[in-house]
């Protein structure tokens, strides 16, 4: 059964579908203003929607006790079975120092979509299928690291 806070999360997340411009300088915080990356976007979503401060880029937010692990990553794409809208999916990147080598986040939707914020020159964020996107991910090695939960 889905919860009154995945309902207000995702609705949120979907009200600024291709309205912002991606950034990686300090405007990315200014979400509402329409500007974002992937990390800034997930956090401004949970933060103004549920004021729950998940940390504002990807290591903070995969490291943070405020998340629980639901899938650890173990094939290249998560079983949809174990996901739940409002899960976040982490994505390696291109920096090993950063923990588990994190560069990117995504949103679960629900029905095997995902919405975020690539640096694509397209205007985001952007929805797309989950395992189209694992596989693609995967295929250029920043694939899948795992799941977290914000919302019990």
């Amino acid at each position: 059964m889905i919860s009154q806070e995945q309902v207000r999360i995702v609705r949120q997340a979907l009200l600024l579908r291709e309205k912002n411009q991606y950034t990686q300088t300090p405007l990315r915080l200014l979400v509402d203003k329409g500007y974002s990356d992937c990390s800034s976007f997930v956090w401004w979503i949970y933060l103004f929607t549920l004021k729950i401060d998940i940390g504002m880029d990807t290591p903070e937010q995969i490291m943070s006790l405020k998340g629980l692990d639901v899938d650890f990553g173990e094939n290249e794409t998560p079983p949809r079975a174990c996901l739940a809208p409002g899960d976040l999916l982490f994505f390696r990147g291109r920096d090993a120092s950063r923990p588990f080598g994190v560069g990117h986040v995504e949103m679960y939707l629900g029905g095997g979509k995902l919405i975020g914020h690539n640096d694509n020159g397209r205007t985001g964020p952007t929805i797309k299928e989950m395992k189209d996107f694992c596989r693609l991910r995967s295929e250029n090695h920043q694939g899948y690291i795992k799941t977290r939960r914000f919302i019990f």
